[in-house]
């Protein structure tokens, strides 16, 4: 290649490095003018400012803690609240069932929480997880998903059941699903006991496992009612016949157990003596047929 040959494309490719990089430049300054405009009549617009920010009634989450957990800038523009990622934070608190956010231009900003229904309480004493505790006892909804209890949710939860829980190889931790079998039987023995008394929650204190055959449950009034596994109706019916008969007698039953069919052992709670459970008993008094035991009680 001769010099003048090679000046020729030197030159050349000089020339056509210098226009893409001018073209690239006025590209780049193009790019900054519409986004410094866009910044201006709209991010930094005071017609965009958020001026509106609602959110419904719910035991979830007050304003405060909505805040702190989207991180929504009061004195920002209605561009900077994203609905999908307001959303997608409220939704992995594991208090909140359903969360809709919804933002209206020029500067408003609307959330509607659904909160947990608790239906339970669970203790561990094992994992330092108490019962009725604010602090460390979880909650349990109808599909057995664990949240733990907000200030607004106390009052409605503070007379709940509750289900202790016996230790497992995985902790139990907000938003899991409990899945114990001491979990599971608990559970059926307080569905068997709301489905025989309507008023169960008000007089169940504590349901816990029992030498691993069976189930204690723990009145309010002190009463402990040892249940086997099996054939739970029968015996949800004799412990209430039972209530019933020791009430009519003006005594309080203090232990039975009701895995036997006939031979039922009672104890009663001594006139004087306090029983463990911090609230007074409850008259039990649910309308069925008379049962076996009923009728050995009247003999």
């Amino acid at each position: 290649m001769s010099p003048r040959i090679f000046w020729f494309d030197f030159r050349r490719a000089l020339v056509s490095g210098l226009r893409w990089i001018l073209l690239a430049s006025l590209a780049l300054a193009g790019v900054g003018a519409l986004w410094l405009g866009f910044e201006r009549g709209l991010l930094k617009n005071d017609e965009f400012r958020l001026r509106e920010l609602t959110m419904n009634d719910n035991a979830a989450l007050s304003e405060a803690r909505l805040l702190q957990v989207t991180g929504i800038d009061l004195d920002g523009s209605v561009f900077d609240c994203n609905p999908r990622e307001i959303r997608e934070k409220l939704m992995s608190l594991p208090e909140v069932q359903s969360a809709r956010v919804s933002r209206s231009f020029p500067g408003s900003l609307a959330i509607e929480i659904t909160a947990r229904q608790p239906v339970l309480w669970v203790a561990c004493q094992e994992e330092g997880r108490l019962a009725r505790d604010p602090a460390s006892g979880l909650l349990v909804d109808r599909d057995g998903l664990l949240f733990p209890c907000t200030a607004a949710m106390w009052e409605e939860a503070e007379g709940l059941p509750v289900i202790e829980l016996e230790k497992e190889p995985f902790p139990l931790e907000a938003g899991m699903k409990v899945e114990h079998e001491s979990f599971l039987r608990g559970m059926r023995l307080l569905a068997e006991a709301r489905s025989a008394s309507p008023e169960a929650d008000e007089w169940i204190d504590t349901i816990r496992q029992y030498k691993g055959w069976g189930s204690q449950l723990v009145t309010r009034g002190g009463t402990v009612a040892t249940f086997g596994h099996r054939d739970l109706k029968r015996q949800m019916n004799d412990f209430l016949t039972a209530c019933e008969h020791a009430a009519g007698t003006g005594r309080k039953i203090a232990t039975i157990e009701l895995v036997g069919r006939r031979n039922i052992p009672v104890t009663f709670q001594i006139e004087g003596q306090a029983p463990p459970a911090p609230e007074p008993p409850r008259e039990i008094a649910p309308t069925r047929p008379v049962s076996d035991l009923q009728k050995l009680l009247e003999r």
